[in-house]
């Protein structure tokens, strides 16, 4: 059962992206025991099949210079891309990489805040004490009391801070930052150590997250914890962390390539056909 949907085809969507596999195109010369790879229209044209998403690709058949093989080698010595299962969790595992590496770039922002004002607390902190007396005496009695009280309270916060939470603060982000970066790294490379990290550091902070949403629900909240759910359920699950599932040996993803070959190539009248589009 494949992760993805049913109509998102994976193969098609990486050749778009990172060109296709067709080493059939970059032989000098194909014969007839190479139908399953690649054909010589009437035309002259070379029709060659990507190993990745099975399409026919047309193109000139590449001259002595610019050929790879003079005659294409056997199948086990070709490159063949990842199809099926296999890329489906590959492109699963770099959106989370890719949601990981926006948990950096943000605790990031934050350390850089916090280190900034540690260098001048002193400072804002008597800046906000003088704005929210300031704001207090000016709203007085009107109408957006309650708006400008809130804003007060919240200059005022910022005035008792100590430097010694600020630094608390900043420590514990760029802890995280450094973290969730390496969580990034580490999926996006597609590495078995990350996936272990990813689920550990994930689910340490799933109580915190629940007692956030029980002290106060909102939307943020509530599609955090269930992205960093889905994120726990799919990388023990679909991974198989700790053995389940039988381990990483019996998740080990192949490719039937005889199987993949099976499919016929364009009869000659389909090549005449497309010779003529």
């Amino acid at each position: 059962m494949r992760p993805l949907p049913r109509r998102w085809d994976a193969e098609a969507l990486t050749c778009a992206i990172r060109g296709h596999v067709a080493p059939g195109a970059r032989a000098r010369i194909v014969t007839d025991d190479d139908h399953d790879l690649a054909v010589d229209a009437p035309d002259g044209a070379r029709l060659s099949r990507c190993l990745r998403c099975d399409n026919w690709l047309r193109s000139e058949p590449p001259t002595s210079a610019s050929a790879t093989w003079d005659r294409l080698p056997p199948l086990d010595a070709l490159p063949r891309p990842r199809r099926g299962k296999a890329l489906d969790d590959a492109i699963i595992t770099r959106f989370i990489a890719i949601e990981r590496f926006g948990h950096f770039v943000v605790f990031t922002l934050l350390a850089v805040a916090l280190a900034l004002v540690d260098t001048d607390l002193g400072g804002l902190r008597a800046d906000a004490r003088s704005m929210a007396d300031g704001l207090t005496d000016a709203v007085a009695g009107s109408s957006r009391g309650g708006a400008h009280s809130w804003a007060a309270e919240r200059l005022e916060e910022l005035a008792s801070l100590q430097g010694d939470t600020v630094r608390v603060l900043l420590v514990a982000s760029a802890l995280f930052a450094v973290m969730e970066g390496t969580e990034a790294i580490g999926l996006w490379l597609e590495k078995r150590w990350a996936e272990y990290l990813t689920v550990v550091a994930t689910a340490i902070f799933l109580p915190l997250e629940v007692r956030e949403l029980v002290e106060g629900v909102s939307a943020v909240k509530v599609a955090t914890l269930t992205v960093n759910l889905l994120v726990l359920a799919y990388l023990i699950w679909a991974k198989r962390l700790f053995g389940l599932r039988g381990g990483r040996s019996a998740g080990e993803a192949t490719v039937d390539w005889a199987a993949v070959l099976d499919a016929p190539p364009p009869t000659p009248d389909q090549l005449g056909s497309r010779r003529r589009s």
